[in-house]
């Protein structure tokens, strides 16, 4: 690029927005709010406007994309391995006073979050903070003490009074928006559904081909679940439906795409089934792969009560999957019973009995893929930064008020 384009991409636009993105979990890692973060700021990006990402370094890992900044970091957890920022005192911390931002977002409540505060308060920016995740749902990673009352009601009083201080709320699900009104959170509060790139999933590049990784038939019925293994996703209920239901669809296979702290166990349940050679770990899936998975299976399943506005499950029905779910708020608006899917109770052979008789119906699995289509449209990243734009624009324009009227009342007191 010449110095002639990187000084014209340097400059904003008429009506663009300097727009400082915070967050305690980025690439490499991959979840829900790192795959939410890179697509809201590819989509902002192509609106015009400079987006600057801020999170904790990863030893060994560079950053393919500009507008990334990382923090020094240490690491708190070893499996899966988490990093937080450390702030303060390193130069690389302090210099970040100098950058200049219009709007400031942050999306974790810990060490960068609270950057993002002090930042926003310095210098009299406004502060949006999206709630993406239930702090009280993940004491259990602090060791020994994690599932003990006094934590419980710490995280609680922690989710409240960090929620609190951004200017304006955002919440991917309505699931979220009824959660904080009951923990007190007196911010303005608004919903803003979780969007992908839609066209990506709607048409798959290599058909089949986990399917022959897999050494499967075309016609075998794949269960799929996607996403990160760990304890609360309650992955070791799928196989114990699968087992459930298995002599009763011989030919199905049970398929987990994902990595996480509860693999091995999961994996050591499995071989304990006597079904083992009919459960699949495939390990991370890239993305450029997982339309391809998502296109050989026969129903996507979800045993999770824990999630907010899960981007795995828009990715199913961005595919024209069926699905069968345990029954959580998260899901609402994305499965709908009788329609595309099922939601059941937390009970092995109610989750089993329900899938069976799905799989059984192939009129009724092609009818819930076709809904799932049609339902999947609400959730598009262009539809979730246009309206991010709005509320960026709108929380600026309060900003500007309160900083009028508070520089006219000072005046006045002379």
């Amino acid at each position: 690029m010449t110095e002639s384009a990187k000084e014209s991409n340097s400059k904003p636009h008429l009506g663009s927005l300097r727009i400082g993105l915070f967050t305690d979990t980025y690439a490499p890692q991959i979840n829900g709010v790192s795959i939410s973060l890179q697509l809201v700021s590819e989509g902002l990006q192509r609106r015009g406007h400079q987006v600057t990402i801020f999170a904790p370094k990863i030893p060994g890992y560079t950053d393919d994309q500009v507008g990334v900044v990382r923090l020094p970091s240490l690491k708190y957890l070893n499996d899966p391995p988490i990093y937080v920022a450390v702030l303060g005192t390193p130069r690389s911390t302090w210099s970040l006073s100098r950058k200049h931002f219009d709007v400031l977002h942050a999306h974790s409540p810990l060490s960068v979050g609270l950057l993002a505060y002090f930042m926003a308060s310095t210098k009299n920016l406004p502060l949006i903070y999206t709630y993406h995740t239930s702090i009280t749902d993940y004491t259990h990673y602090l060791k020994v003490i994690g599932g003990t009352a006094l934590i419980r009601h710490a995280a609680r009083w922690f989710s409240t009074t960090s929620t609190n201080l951004g200017d304006q709320i955002v919440v991917p699900s309505p699931k979220f928006h009824r959660l904080l009104l009951e923990q007190k959170v007196t911010k303005p509060i608004v919903t803003i559904p979780n969007g992908i790139e839609l066209g990506n999933f709607k048409v798959a590049k290599n058909v089949g081909s986990f399917r022959n990784r897999l050494g499967l038939k075309s016609d075998a019925p794949i269960l799929l679940s996607v996403g990160r293994v760990d304890p609360e996703k309650h992955l070791d209920f799928l196989i114990d439906a699968f087992v459930k239901m298995a002599d009763r669809f011989p030919e199905a296979h049970l398929v987990f795409a994902g990595d996480g702290s509860a693999r091995k166990k999961l994996e050591e349940h499995a071989a304990a089934t006597n079904v083992n050679d009919r459960i699949h770990f495939l390990g991370m899936v890239s993305r450029d792969e997982l339309p391809d998975l998502l296109h050989d299976a026969t129903v996507f399943l979800s045993a999770s009560i824990t999630e907010v506005h899960p981007i795995s499950i828009i990715e199913a029905i961005a595919s024209g999957l069926p699905l069968v779910a345990v029954q959580d708020e998260a899901f609402e608006g994305m499965i709908v019973e009788n329609e595309n899917g099922h939601l059941t109770p937390m009970d092995v052979g109610a989750f089993s009995d329900t899938l069976a008789t799905l799989l059984a119906d192939p009129e009724k699995l092609a009818r819930y893929g076709k809904r799932s289509l049609e339902l999947s449209e609400k959730f598009s990243i262009e539809q979730q930064v246009k309206t991010l734009e709005n509320l960026y624009f709108e929380a600026i324009l309060q900003n500007w008020r309160g900083s009028f009227v508070s520089r006219i009342s000072a005046r006045l007191k002379f």
